[in-house]
Order: structure tokens, then sequence, then C-alpha cells
């Protein structure tokens, strides 16, 4: 009753500032302070007031539901909550059975439906029982059906406005309508899929209980993904398609919808489902059989590392750092193919990781517990770094010294111990008590030889200050202080020059200053100055120590670490001659034969060439310094990358001779070796064929001799290729030499050409009738796909002569091997091609289709298929010419072949195709241009020049400067065609964007 008497003399109070302002303006306002009780009883009386809107007072019942659901959150009692919940929904219930068409009918279906998802969430918090996931099911289903009521509506009114023409120019209010109904129809779609997902969660298994929820829910997914992904809904439901397919155990499609997430535009609205999909992508391919931790790491660090301060403390954000952490430990775990200091860095990458998001509450909280134990960390013990182990003060310098000596020789005796413990396989809980104790001696010794060395007199004698800073020195390394150990031993090498303490000082300062390095890397030239400056300086005080000598070949090395190699040129000429310094000379010439194929790449052939030459004398150099023979694989390597060396000079027989040496050559001493590498052997074989292939056109040397030479290193070659991954490593070795020979075949003048195809068409031949395994059989055919597509002449179409006899040769092999049943999936793709290039283009197209029925996304055959077509269409007789120009832009009649516009469409999002993607429009244009040609359609024509004009609008550089001739060479033509002035292309600018961050281009 008092309560009653308060809230009426209160409301009293207010009415006159209710009528005097709008009422939604006063709801909003009492919510805002959380006065939820009187914005509740201000809206029960609200028809009693004079000057309210009728409007609102129609949407009472919807206002008093969000000021329920906004007491409820603020509700301190779960109780209390779910009760003022449930009458937030009863509310929402009344309004949409009284009021179906008013115009906040669509916000309270959604209100409704988000407010039992929120409902039904509560119920899975804590412990759940079978009951309360009972609830939470029957909820989320009722959401599910709510949005499903949402989109059923909206569906019905989109295609109302589908058929009207809306200009947002001319009817605003229209084209926003739409926009909005637009937006809530592809906002309801992903909420009832999220509803379906969140309840087949309820499950304990899924996968097995849920399937039509889940598969309800994919279908959803899919088709925003597919339809829509131009949209922030869309683009987001790859998202939550990966997390249906992954719950579905459908790993594979989950691994492309997660992948397809991370490939959408960097902008906010995504930003969270991006993170996740890092997340699940992460946790599918340490979960897989390979656990490619590498991939894992590779997804996950460059998203974790540009996380923004919004994002920091966010619950994505911790499930991703967990994610990476299991990442960096699965790589420490392998020991086998990780090095020690790789693995150091993973382990200290992973507790960073693991100790920022402890310090953030969350779900990732028991996790992060167990991989800290697992680490060897307390999750509760407090973050700092407890402080070094304290010793009692010396007495003197002598009294520190001699207890140095003592810690010393108890590190020494322990270490002992500890190796001997882990050969016998002793306890976990033994190494680690060894291991402490060694890691308490060390910090002691270092506490107290500070405190002595602090404590010198000038009395004291020089050699026992220089033996406790050689202990100091080597304590601070082997407790990995190393920035410590660097000037401490740096400091005694120049204190202590010529004496076997200041080398012993100096050699710890080279090590401390590697081990810097090695743990962050290069990118500081700092040490790597340093290693060269110490490096120079033991060689100098003490010029014949052996040990100091090989101080020079660290600076050597990281003076070819850091690419400066006329550095370690410089340094290596400066060395006495040696089986070291020859070492260094074939490195040296490797590095450069290295750089020489970067800069033939980067094409700078000038410098490639002078590299080149250099690459040639550092490898005959230090390979005719050797004596008594090769010692190993690494020579044997020097000696083949001289035979390439000679190759790409143009000297095939001076590589033959390279490989053939009496002393050196590979061929020769290979039996000098106990167990070659496989990999040295491949490449070796691989060289020796390219060598003697080239001998046999460049020389007059015996043609027989030189083809059975080159059979043998086929059948060599072969007989390495023992098991599976054998085979694997074998196809890749083919494929590789046959991209060497058409790199021959392409460079050659034209007489040599000629001579190169027609040897390698019987040394081809040869190798089929000597090998009839597939692998071989399938090498043959790439190889004189290749070497035809190579010899046809710029601008022709169709393959004529020498070019059309090779084609014959691969189309006879291709058939062959699609006839067995196990043959490759790349066998129909590549008969497509070959009679593509011979001009049979109904059969290639039937390749075509054959492959992307199984495989529609496989864009190289959807990039033939579509030139297929338009070859073809050139071909025809003009009446079938312009539909045939018309497939080749839009696909065939079953959509199976995408055609030009939708492969730019497809390729445009990812930059690794920004290449295929220009290609592609260039194509779309220049069909469209010839299509109207062919109908003697004049808007097409005109279309032609926007596909043109609209793409330079939005990339002005069109792709490149290649590419920007041909269109603009391309757009002369149609204007001239339409009859105006060739103007062209306005000239492009010196930087692009990336076609990835731009909106679609328009559809073929």
């Amino acid at each position: 009753m008092a309560i009653s008497l308060v809230l009426s003399g209160l409301m009293g109070s207010v009415v006159a500032r209710a009528e005097g302002e709008a009422a939604s303006d006063f709801v909003n306002q009492l919510r805002s302070v959380g006065y939820y009780d009187m914005a509740l009883a201000y809206l029960d009386r609200l028809d009693q007031y004079p000057g309210v809107d009728s409007a609102f007072l129609t949407t009472v019942p919807l206002e008093k539901a969000q000021t329920y659901i906004d007491s409820a959150v603020a509700a301190r009692s779960v109780d209390r909550r779910d009760e003022l919940f449930s009458n937030a929904e009863t509310e929402l219930q009344s309004f949409l059975k009284n009021h179906p068409s008013n115009e906040r009918a669509s916000e309270a279906r959604s209100q409704l439906g988000k407010l039992r998802m929120f409902r039904a969430s509560q119920f899975m918090i804590g412990d759940v029982d079978d009951t309360s996931r009972r609830k939470a099911r029957e909820l989320y289903q009722a959401a599910a059906d709510t949005f499903d009521s949402i989109i059923e509506k909206l569906k019905g009114e989109l295609q109302k406005m589908q058929g009207a023409k809306i200009d947002p120019n001319k009817d605003p209010e229209k084209a926003a309508l739409r926009d909005q109904y637009r937006f809530e129809f592809l906002m309801a779609q992903h909420n009832a899929g999220e509803a379906r997902l969140m309840a087949a969660e309820t499950f304990k298994n899924p996968a097995k209980d849920a399937t039509k929820q889940l598969n309800d829910a994919l279908q959803i997914y899919t088709d925003l993904s597919e339809k829509y992904d131009s949209y922030v809904q869309g683009a987001t439901a790859f998202y939550s398609r990966g997390r249906v397919e992954k719950t579905l155990g459908k790993r594979d499609q989950a691994y492309d919808s997660f992948s397809r997430m991370l490939e959408q535009a960097d902008v906010d609205e995504l930003r969270e489902a991006k993170i996740g999909a890092a997340t699940e992508l992460i946790d599918l391919i340490l979960t897989d059989e390979k656990n490619d931790y590498a991939e894992a790491i590779n997804i996950g660090a460059p998203i974790e590392r540009t996380l923004r301060p919004n994002e920091d403390r966010t619950q994505p954000a911790q499930d991703l750092r967990v994610a990476l952490a299991r990442a960096h430990l699965a790589k420490n775990n392998d020991k086998k193919n990780t090095k020690p200091n790789e693995r150091k860095r993973a382990v200290s990458d992973a507790r960073k990781l693991l100790l920022h998001a402890k310090k953030i509450p969350g779900t990732h909280e028991d996790a992060v517990i167990d991989l800290l134990a697992e680490l060897g960390i307390d999750a509760a013990a407090p973050d700092e770094i407890a402080e070094m182990p304290t010793a009692d003060d010396p007495k003197s310098f002598d009294d520190a010294l001699g207890a140095a000596r003592q810690v010393f020789q108890t590190v020494q005796t322990v270490s002992e111990q500890l190796e001997s413990l882990k050969k016998q396989g002793g306890k976990p809980d033994q190494l680690k008590s060894l291991e402490e104790t060694i890691s308490t001696a060390r910090q002691t010794g270092i506490v107290i030889l500070r405190r002595g060395l602090s404590m010198i007199r000038p009395d004291t004698e020089s050699v026992q200050i220089n033996e406790a800073r050689q202990f100091l020195a080597f304590l601070l390394l082997q407790n990995q202080n190393y920035r410590d150990s660097f000037v401490v031993g740096n400091f005694l090498a120049h204190f202590a020059p010529g004496t076997e303490t200041g080398l012993s000082g100096g050699l710890i300062a080279l090590n401390s200053a590697q081990q810097i390095i090695s743990t962050e890397g290069t990118s500081d030239n700092f040490w790597v100055d340093q290693i060269k400056q110490l490096g120079d300086f033991l060689v100098e005080k003490w010029p014949d120590n052996p040990k100091a000598a090989s101080a020079q070949g660290i600076s050597i090395v990281m003076a070819m670490e850091k690419g400066d190699l006329s550095e370690a040129k410089r340094l290596i000429d400066a060395m006495p001659d040696s089986p070291e310094q020859a070492k260094f000379r074939r490195l040296l010439g490797q590095l450069y034969w290295n750089d020489s194929l970067k800069l033939r790449r980067e094409e700078k052939a000038d410098e490639a060439d002078k590299y080149l030459t250099i690459a040639s004398k550092e490898l005959t150099a230090g390979l005719e310094q050797i004596s008594g023979g090769l010692v190993g694989e690494e020579a044997m390597k020097a000696a083949v990358v001289l035979a390439k060396v000679r190759l790409k000079q143009d000297q095939p027989v001076e590589a033959v001779k390279a490989l053939d040496h009496p002393k050196y050559g590979a061929i020769t001493v290979l039996q000098k070796l106990d167990a070659p590498s496989d990999d040295f052997l491949f490449d070796l074989y691989r060289t020796e064929l390219q060598a003697v292939v080239g001998q046999m056109t460049s020389s007059s040397g015996n043609q027989e001799k030189l083809l059975k030479r080159a059979s043998d290193a086929i059948d060599k070659l072969q007989k390495t290729a023992a098991d599976e991954a054998g085979k694997k490593k074998l196809v890749g070795t083919f494929r590789a030499l046959a991209s060497d020979i058409q790199d021959q075949i392409a460079s050659a003048p034209p007489a040599r050409q000629e001579q190169l195809i027609t040897a390698f068409n019987v040394f081809l031949s040869r190798i089929a009738s000597i090998a009839q395994d597939d692998i071989t059989l399938l090498w043959v055919g790439q190889t004189m796909l290749g070497m035809a597509e190579s010899a046809i002449p710029p601008g022709q179409v169709k393959a004529q002569g020498q070019s059309a006899d090779l084609l014959a040769t691969a189309i006879t092999t291709f058939e062959t091997l699609k006839q067995k049943p196990d043959a490759s999936n790349s066998v129909p793709f590549m008969l497509g091609k070959s009679l593509r290039l011979q001009g049979e283009y109904s059969a290639a197209l039937t390749e075509f289709r054959e492959i992307l029925t199984k495989k529609p996304t496989m864009i190289d055959a959807q990039e033939e298929g579509a030139l297929a077509y338009e070859q073809w269409a050139a071909t025809l007789a003009p009446k079938y010419r312009a539909s045939a120009y018309k497939a080749a832009l839009g696909g065939g009649k079953k959509g199976i072949i995408w055609g030009w516009g939708k492969i730019s469409q497809m390729t445009q999002r990812n930059p690794a195709f920004r290449e295929r993607f220009f290609t592609a429009r260039y194509h779309v244009a220049s069909c469209r241009f010839k299509q109207a040609q062919a109908a003697n359609d004049k808007k097409l024509t005109q279309q032609a020049a926007r596909d043109i004009t609209s793409l330079a609008a939005l990339y002005p550089d069109m792709g490149g400067p290649n590419q920007y001739r041909e269109f603009n060479a391309l757009l002369k033509k149609i204007q001239v065609d339409l009859g105006e002035d060739p103007d062209g292309l306005p000239p492009p600018p010196a930087v692009q964007a990336p076609p990835a961050a731009a909106p679609a281009a328009a559809p073929g």
C-alpha cells in the first residue's frame, strides 16, 4: 500500500512533464537510469494521459517487453531474471497477436526470437542436466519458428518489390524500405540457422541425435553464404556453416568454409567471425592426422598479432590464443623435425599466449590451466618472475672466487649425474629435481661472482680476476642470460688478448650472440655486426689458433645470412688455402647461383648473368681444391649445382663434363657415398637428364649413346621410387623436368628449337617404350603437351605442323591413361586441353564437363572450358557465332562450365587469383565485342566498351602494364567500331589496389 502511494505520487509529479515531451523518449529515459518499475507503471497508465500519440499506445506491449528485458539483465536473482524474461515474452506475444500488421511487428518478432535464444542459453550454463537441456532445446526451437515466420513474411514483401523498378533517387523512401526488408530478411535467416545450431548443441551427441537440426541449419547457412556473400550476414555465414559441418563430421567441407571466411574483406563487421574461423581451422588442423602445426601457426599468428584493443579481452580472442598455443606446443613436441632453438621459441610463444589469456576470465580458463601445467607452470602462482636465489655475501674477492669454483664443480658433477640418469631412463621427478639443482647452483654462482668482482682491490691478481670473469660468462651463458654473457665474454677477450682465458671469453661471447640471433632472428643487424667485429678481433689476436679461425667462419656465415655475398667473398678470399676455405667457396657459389635465379625471375638478366659467372668461378675453385676425393653429399651437391650453372649458361657439354669429372663429378664418385639421400639422387639424375638432352641438340655426338644414357637416367630415377612416397616424389620430379624442358624450348632460337623438339619427340617416345608405367606415361603426355604449346607461334590458335604432331602423340597417351581404372584426375584435363589446341573443341568441352561435374571449382578447367567455347565460336558459321560467344561468356546450358563472367566473379576476392581475374575480364569484353559483331548489335558493342571502362574505374592499372596494353588496344577497336574517336584508356597510375578490397565487378 505504501509503495503504491509513493509510486502514485511520483507518477503524478511527472505526468505534466510526460505530456510535454514524446512518451517514447520519456520511457527510454526511465529505463536508462534503471527506473524499470516506474516505466512499467507509466506504461500501464499511459492511456489515461492526454496528448499521447495513439500509434505509441498501440506499441505499449513492445515497450513493456523491452523494459522487462532491461530489468532482467540488471536483476541479481536467477529466479527473478527468469520471471522478467517470461513477462517480456508474454508482452511480445500479446503485441504480435493483437497487431500482426503493425510497422513494428517485424521488430517484435525479431526481439521475441532473440529473447527465446537468450533464455535458452541460460539453461546451458553451469552443471546442465537433462531437464535443462530439454527446456533450452524447446526455447531454441521456438526461436527458430519465430525467425522462420519473419523470413516468410519478408520474403513475400521482397517478392512484391521485385517487379517494381525502384529508383533510389526518385523514390528514396521505397528504396530505404527495400534495403531494410532485405537486411531484416538476411538477419532472420542467420538467426534461424543459429537457433537450430544451438538447439542441436543441447544434445550430448549432436552429430548422432540432432542431424535434422544440423542439416536444416547447414542448408540455411549454405544458401546465405553462396547467394549473399556480398552482405555481412552472407559473409559471416561461412563461419557458421563451417561450425555445422565440423559438428556433422564433414572436416573437408568445414575446412573450406572456414578458409573462405578468412578470405573475406577485413572489415569491422566480419572481424569476430574471422577470429572464430581461424580458431576453428587451427583445431581442425591439429586434430588431423598430419597435425600440420606450421600451417596452424601461419593461420592464427597474424590474426592474433593484429587483434584490436576492443577485441583483446573478448572470448573469441582468448579462444584463438589457446588454439594458437596448442599449435606452438605441437611444434615443440615434434622433436624429430624441429630444431632445439625452434622448440624453445615455440614454448616461449605458447607461454606468452597462455599467460595473456589467463588474465582474462571466460570459458577458456580450464584449457589454459591444463596447458600451463603441461609447461610446468602453476596457474595459481603469481605471474611475476621469482627473484634469483641469494647467497651469503662473500667476505672478499678470494672468498667469492673459491665459492664460485665450488659452484662450478657442483654444476659439472650434477650435470654428469643428470646425463647418466637420462640414459638409464630415470623417473621424471628425479630428472626434474636434478635440473632444478643445476639451475639453482648457476644462479647462486652468478650472484656470488658479481658480488665478488665488486670487491676487487688494486693488488688483486689479474689472472684470478680473469678466471672469475670466465666463470661468470660461462654461467650466464648456461643460464641463457645471453646479453650479459656476451658483455662479460667480449670484455674478457679485449682485456686479456693472446691468453687462453681471453680466447675462451671471446668464444663465449660469440656463442651468446649466435644464440640471440637464433632466437630473435637477424632483423637487428647489431648482433651480426658484433659477431663480425669480434671474429676479426679473435683472428687478429690469436692468428694461429684454429678456434679463433673458426670464429671468422662464423662471420662469413653471418654475412651470408645477411645476404652480403660480396663481404662473404672478401672474407673467404682472405682465408688461407684450406679445406675450410674450399667448403666456404662451394657454399658461396651455391648462394650466387640461387641469387642469379632470383634475379632472372625479376627479369634482371644482366645481373643474373654476372652472378652466374661468379657462381661458376667459386664452385669450380672450391671443387678443384678438393684432395683425396669427395667426403660427402655437400661437395657432390656443389658439383651438381655447377652442372646446373653450365646448363643455364647454355653449355650442356660442360655440364656433362662437370657430372663426369674424375675427381669431383657426382656421377663418377657416387659409389663412394654409403647412403646418398633420395633427394640428392633425384636432383642428380634429373640434372644428368637435362644435360644429356641438351648435349643431344647442341653437339655432333653419338645420338644413340646419348639417348641410351638418358634412358638409363630415367631407369635410375624409377628405381629410387620404391614406395608410395617415392612415387609421389618421382611424379614431382618429372613435372619439374618437364617445366625445365619447356623453358629450354621457349628460350631456344627457332632453328635449335625445331631440332630440340624433334630430338625430344624421339626421346620421349623411347622413354614411353622403356617404361610403360602410368607415372612415366603421364609425364610423357605432359611434356608433349607442354612442348606443343610452347611451339605454337603467338597469335595462332590451332596447332599446325610439328606442334600438331606432338599433340597427336599427347592425345593418344592421355586417352590410353584415361581408360585405366586408377587414372589420375589430371588426365581428362590435359586431354581436354590437348584437344582444344588441336582444334577439336566439341571433344574438348566433353572432357571439361566431365571434370567440372565432379569438381566445379577447378579454376584451370573452367578457364579452359570458356576458352574452348570462345575459340570454337570463331570457327563457326556467322549465324551460330553470336550464341557461341554467349556460351563463352555465360557458360553452357547446364551451367557446368561457368564462362568468363562467373570466372571473373569467383577469382576477384582472392589476391592469389589477381592475374586470372583480369584475364577473365579481358575475355568478357573481347567475347562481348565479338558477339556484338556477329549479331550486329550496337548495344552489345557499347556494353563491351563499358566492360572495360567500368573495370578501369575500379582498377586504373588494369592488372599491370601488359594487361593494360591489351585492354587499351581492345577498347580502341571497339571505339572505332562504334564510330568514336579511338582514345582508349586514360594513363594508369603508379599504385594499384588489389581486387580483394573492391566491390564485385559486373557479372558476365
